[in-house]
C-alpha cells in the first residue's frame, strides 16, 4: 500500500461525515424556507420567498428606488416612500405579527398565536413576493406572472378582523374605509382628502379640511387627525386619550372610544337636512301691505289689497356687464403662489374658484378719510374690466352682537359719516351695493332697533343717490322659517330699512342654503314688497347647507361646495346670482378654520373640487 493512500476505515468515515454535512446542509436550506431571515439580510432584501418570514421591525427594500415594506412593531405592515405610506394591511393593534408567505402563494399577516390577520388569498404554490422600484408589491408565480399586486387592493378591504374600527395608531388612506358591522354606516378617506361618513350613501358627516393624498390617523395619545401628505396636520379632534379607538356604529356616528371604553368624540347627530316646508310654486296671492309706522307702497306695482301686478321690466346692470373679477383677489393669489410651487392640481382648483365674481367688502378698516377714494379706484378698475364691481358694506355698529365678526363703526354719527364717503366714491359708477349682512336678521338683537333702522335707511338712501343699485340683506330662507307671520315680519323689517328706495334685496348672502329655496323664499318676500327684485349669493351652496345637532351649520361647515357662477337671471324679480361672500375666507375658528376674514386654502380646495361644474 502505498505510504498516502488512505485505509478502507479512513475512507468509510470520510463518507459518512460527507453524507452528514449534505444532511446537515439540507436542513439548514429546509430551515431558511421556515424560519424568518435574520434582520440584517432581511433589511436588504427586496423579497419573501416561497415559505420565508418577515418578522416584527424588519423590512423589504425596493432596488432601484426608495420603497421600503416594513412589519411595524404594532403589526401593521406598510409600504412607504420617503416616511409616507402608500398602502398598508390595517392590522395594527397586534404586536409581534409576522408576514409571511405562505408556500401555497398566499401573503399573511399571521398574530403571535398564529392567527390569519390579513390575507392577499393567493392562490400560486411557491409563489415569491417581490418589492418592486414603482413602490408596488407584487407576488410573482413559478411561471413569472403576475398572481397579485398590492397597488390593486387596499390593505384593509383584505383584513379578516376588526372593519368596524381603527385602532390606535392606525391609518385610513385615500379609498380606504371602515363600517359598522350591518353595513350601513361608513367612515371613508376621501382621495381629496376628505374624512367623511355616510349612512346608506348620504353623507351626514365630513372633516372640514382638505388637501389630495391626505390620509387619517388615530394617534396614540388619542388624537383622530387629518394629515396632508407633508405631514401637517389638517383638522384634528383635539383629543388626548392614550389608546383610543375609532369605532363606526350602526346608529349611523362614529365614535373614539378610550381605553377603558369611555366615550372620547363622535361625529354628530344625524338629522334630516334641514328643508323649508312651503317652497311650492306659484306664488300664493301677496299678503296685504302694512300700514304706518313701517307701511309704504311701490308706486304702480301693487293694488289696494296687496296683490302684485305681473308686467314689471326688470333691470340690472349685471345684464350688460358681470360682476367683477378681481385678478388680486386672495384666491387669485393663492392660485399663483401653487403654481410658482409647482401644486399645478392645486393651483387648477384655486383658479376655478378665483375665476368667478367677486365682491369687495367694506368695513372699519376702511378707515372714512379713505374709503371714497379706494372705492372709486376698484370700480374704475371693473369699469376698465367691462365688469360691474360688487361692494358690500359691513360697518353698522354692534353688527352681529360681538359674534365672529363683531365690531363694526363705534356710532351711528360715525356710521352716517362713513356712509356718506362710500357713496362719494361711488357717484358716477355703475356699482352693485349689498348693504349690510345680518342687520335686518339681528334686528331684535343687537344694539337699538329705531337706531338701526335709521341708519339703514340712510345707507340706502345715500347709496342709490349715487347711482348704485341698492340691495338690502334680508337673510336667507333658513333664518325664520317658512310661516305667513315669519315672511311678514321680514317684508316689514325691509320696508321699514328702506327697500323701497333701493333696487330691492339679497338672500343667502354667506350663507350655504339651496338656490331653489332661496329663489322661493325671495318670490314670496318681493310679493310681499309689491315685486321688488332681489339677488341670490350663490358663491358656497352647490351642495346645499349642512344640518347639525342644533340646525344649520354656518360656520365653516364640511363639505360644501361652490354654487353657480354668477349671472343676470332674466328671471323676473330673482334678477342675478352674485358671489358676495368672498370665497375662500374663514367664517372663523370653528371647525379648525383661521380667524374670520383670512384666506383658508384648504377649505377653499374643497369647495372647488366639489363644485359640480
Amino acid at each position: 500500500m502505498h505510504p498516502s493512500s488512505p485505509s478502507r476505515s479512513t475512507r468509510r468515515a470520510g463518507r459518512t461525515l460527507a453524507v452528514a454535512v449534505r444532511l446537515l446542509s439540507a436542513v439548514a436550506v429546509t430551515l431558511s424556507l421556515t424560519t424568518p431571515l435574520p434582520a440584517a439580510a432581511q433589511d436588504v432584501a427586496d423579497r419573501l420567498l416561497s415559505g420565508q418570514t418577515l418578522v416584527a421591525g424588519a423590512t423589504l427594500r425596493a432596488v432601484g428606488s426608495d420603497h421600503t415594506l416594513t412589519v411595524g412593531a404594532d403589526g401593521d405592515v406598510t409600504l412607504s416612500l420617503a416616511g409616507r405610506v402608500l398602502w398598508h394591511t390595517g392590522t395594527t393593534g397586534n404586536p409581534g405579527a409576522l408576514l409571511v408567505q405562505q408556500p401555497g402563494g398566499a401573503l399573511e399577516v399571521r398574530s403571535r398565536t398564529d392567527a390569519v390577520l390579513w390575507s392577499s388569498a393567493t392562490a400560486s404554490p411557491g409563489a415569491r413576493t417581490v418589492l418592486k422600484p414603482d413602490g408596488v408589491l407584487y407576488t410573482i408565480s413559478t411561471a413569472g406572472t403576475v398572481a397579485w399586486k398590492s397597488a390593486s387592493v387596499p390593505g384593509p378591504t383584505s383584513r379578516t378582523t376588526g372593519t368596524d374600527r381603527v385602532l390606535s395608531g392606525g391609518l385610513l388612506l385615500a379609498r380606504e374605509s371602515v363600517a359598522s358591522p350591518d353595513g350601513t354606516t361608513r367612515l371613508t378617506m376621501g382621495t381629496d382628502g376628505v374624512l367623511t361618513l355616510t349612512v346608506a350613501d348620504r353623507t351626514v358627516w365630513q372633516s372640514p379640511s382638505a388637501r389630495a393624498g391626505a390620509h387619517a390617523t388615530v394617534t396614540p395619545s388619542g388624537d383622530l387627525q387629518v394629515v396632508a401628505p407633508d405631514g401637517s396636520v389638517l383638522w384634528s379632534t383635539g383629543t388626548t386619550s392614550p389608546g383610543a379607538r375609532l369605532v363606526v356604529k350602526d346608529h349611523g356616528r362614529a365614535y373614539l372610544i378610550s381605553a377603558t371604553h369611555a366615550w372620547v368624540w363622535s361625529t354628530p347627530d344625524t338629522p334630516a337636512e334641514r328643508v323649508p316646508t312651503v317652497v311650492s310654486l306659484p306664488l300664493p296671492q301677496p299678503l296685504p301691505v302694512a300700514s304706518a309706522p313701517l307701511g309704504g307702497t311701490r308706486p304702480g306695482t301693487t293694488t289696494s289689497s296687496g296683490s302684485a301686478t305681473d308686467d314689471r321690466a326688470y333691470a340690472t346692470v349685471l345684464r350688460a356687464a358681470p360682476q367683477y373679477v378681481d385678478p388680486t383677489s386672495a384666491a387669485a393669489r393663492a392660485a399663483q403662489d401653487a403654481r410658482a410651487q409647482g401644486r399645478d392640481a392645486d393651483a387648477a382648483l384655486l383658479t376655478k374658484a378665483a375665476s368667478q365674481g367677486s365682491a369687495r367688502w367694506l368695513g372699519p378698516q376702511d378707515a372714512t378719510a379713505t374709503v371714497a377714494s379706494s372705492v372709486r379706484n376698484y370700480a374704475a378698475t371693473a369699469a376698465a374690466a367691462g365688469q360691474t364691481p360688487v361692494f358690500v358694506t359691513y360697518a353698522i355698529p354692534d353688527r352681529d352682537c360681538g359674534g365672529l365678526s363683531a365690531g363694526g363703526l363705534p356710532s351711528a354719527q360715525e356710521y352716517r359719516a362713513w356712509v356718506d364717503q362710500v357713496a362719494a366714491g361711488l357717484t358716477r359708477t355703475r356699482a352693485v351695493v349689498v348693504v349690510e349682512p345680518d342687520a335686518l336678521l339681528h334686528l331684535e338683537r343687537c344694539g337699538d332697533r329705531d337706531e338701526r333702522l335709521a341708519m339703514l335707511q340712510h345707507a340706502v338712501r345715500a347709496l342709490a343717490s349715487a347711482g348704485a343699485e341698492v340691495y338690502l340683506d334680508a337673510a336667507s330662507s333658513n333664518s325664520f322659517g317658512w310661516g305667513t307671520a315669519a315672511l311678514q315680519d321680514m317684508a316689514l323689517r325691509l320696508r321699514a330699512a328702506g327697500v323701497d328706495r333701493g333696487a330691492g334685496f339679497a338672500v343667502n348672502t354667506s350663507n350655504f342654503q339651496r338656490s331653489e329655496h332661496e329663489v322661493a323664499y325671495g318670490r314670496y318676500l318681493s310679493a310681499l314688497l309689491g315685486g321688488a327684485a332681489f339677488v341670490v349669493d350663490t358663491s358656497r351652496n352647490g351642495n346645499g347647507a349642512l344640518a347639525g345637532p342644533a340646525g344649520t351649520v354656518w360656520c365653516n361647515p364640511a363639505g360644501r361646495a361652490l354654487g353657480s357662477p354668477p349671472r343676470a337671471t332674466g328671471d323676473g324679480p330673482h334678477v342675478a346670482d352674485l358671489w358676495v361672500k368672498t370665497v375662500g375666507l374663514s367664517d372663523g375658528t370653528c371647525g379648525g378654520g383661521p380667524a374670520a376674514g383670512r384666506l383658508w386654502e384648504e377649505y377653499l380646495l374643497g369647495l372647488a373640487s366639489r363644485a359640480s361644474w
